[in-house]
């Protein structure tokens, strides 16, 4: 992988030297342009994007010191190597904060000059290899925010607000060239398709790949890129509303009935969740929506109706009521059996027998 290398030197022969130098040695790098004094370096930095500036020091209008503090001040990611002699030198060391990485003491030998450029490119080589992880880390730390955004937007059921945000992303998108264009609505592709897999359960099949970026290979404008997207966007949303509504209509039965089967034992939030194929936390908010009870508050009514008819129609000892109503132990069970009816399970026991359902 070479990179772009701009060599800057007011000695025209000089700078033919340098660039018949990199182009017949396997240095790592391409120059894609050339420049005889600082102000014309910075033209061909804007037109040429080099990644690495080769400069003298010493050069009228403006000289390369001044050059490299400009790089600096722009905040460009510019390597810089600095040609200087050797009564330069100490002034010269001046660059070193303004991001020069190396220097080469006129006159140099082709080793040298070869020596530097190469520890230049190795370099060059750890910036991209570092900037694609911190792209590869950006886009998934953006994939999570975008999907927890519209996580939170489904689990509080407000679907015209999701689909104004999808809506907001598209048009940003829209403004883009084509390739970034592309890379943002796969981006946006995945995380509605994650959405589908993980808030329902949905297992990888055609109803989830045909929201695949593959179709995006063949398209070649900006407006065509949106078209799809927006007509999958439209696709998507339909499966969102359909998923939902079925979740709604059997969800919260199906769990009251688990409930029933399961509350003498280990009967959480999660294994619920599981058993009916919905995350923890849409339960819990459809749950509440639906029963006007948290999911551990139900679960701890029915223990504890449950234990009251116990109390009345057995002599079983608060240990034994305890472990089959599902409380860990008699201590615990006392103290949620207290909270809810206002009574120790022993000052229940000594009132007058009522009815109490299971």
């Amino acid at each position: 992988m070479n990179g772009r290398m701009l060599v800057v030197d007011d000695e025209v022969m000089f700078r033919q030297g340098l660039i018949h130098l990199v182009s017949n040695n396997p240095l790592g790098w391409e120059v894609v342009g050339e420049a005889a004094d600082g102000e014309e370096a910075l033209q061909a930095v804007n037109s040429c994007t080099p990644d690495l500036i080769i400069t003298d020091i010493n050069m009228p209008v403006m000289d390369g010191l001044d050059l490299a503090e400009q790089i600096h001040d722009r905040g460009q990611d510019i390597m810089i190597i600095i040609l200087t002699g050797y009564r330069e030198f100490e002034y010269a060391q001046r660059a070193i904060r303004y991001g020069a990485m190396e220097f080469l003491l006129k006159p140099f030998s082709l080793d040298e000059a070869c020596r530097v450029l190469r520890k230049a490119h190795e370099r060059y080589c750890q910036r991209q290899s570092d900037n694609r992880i911190r792209e590869q880390y950006s886009l998934v730390e953006r994939s999570d925010q975008l999907r927890d955004e519209l996580a939170a937007l489904l689990l509080n059921q407000q679907l015209p607000q999701m689909a104004a945000r999808i809506d907001e992303l598209f048009s940003h998108a829209s403004r883009m060239p084509l390739p970034e264009c592309k890379a943002e609505i796969q981006l946006l592709m995945k995380v509605m398709t994650d959405l589908l897999m993980q808030q329902f359960r949905v297992q990888q099949s055609a109803s989830v790949d045909k929201f695949g970026p593959d179709p995006l290979l063949w398209i070649h404008t900006v407006a065509e890129v949106m078209a799809w997207a927006r007509c999958k966007s439209d696709e998507w949303l339909g499966m969102l509303v359909r998923l939902t509504q079925e979740q709604q209509d059997h969800v919260v039965t199906r769990v009251l009935q688990y409930i029933e089967m399961n509350y003498s034992r280990n009967c959480n939030l999660q294994a619920a969740a599981a058993h009916v194929h919905v995350t923890p936390n849409y339960l819990s908010h459809l749950f509440k929506k639906e029963t006007g009870h948290g999911f551990s508050q139900y679960v701890s009514k029915r223990r504890v109706d449950k234990a009251k008819l116990l109390l009345h129609s057995t002599r079983q000892s608060m240990a034994d009521i305890a472990e089959q109503t599902g409380f860990d132990n008699s201590s615990y069970f006392t103290t949620v059996f207290k909270q809810m009816t206002g009574l120790s399970p022993r000052e229940f026991r000594k009132q007058p027998s009522h009815e109490s359902s299971e």
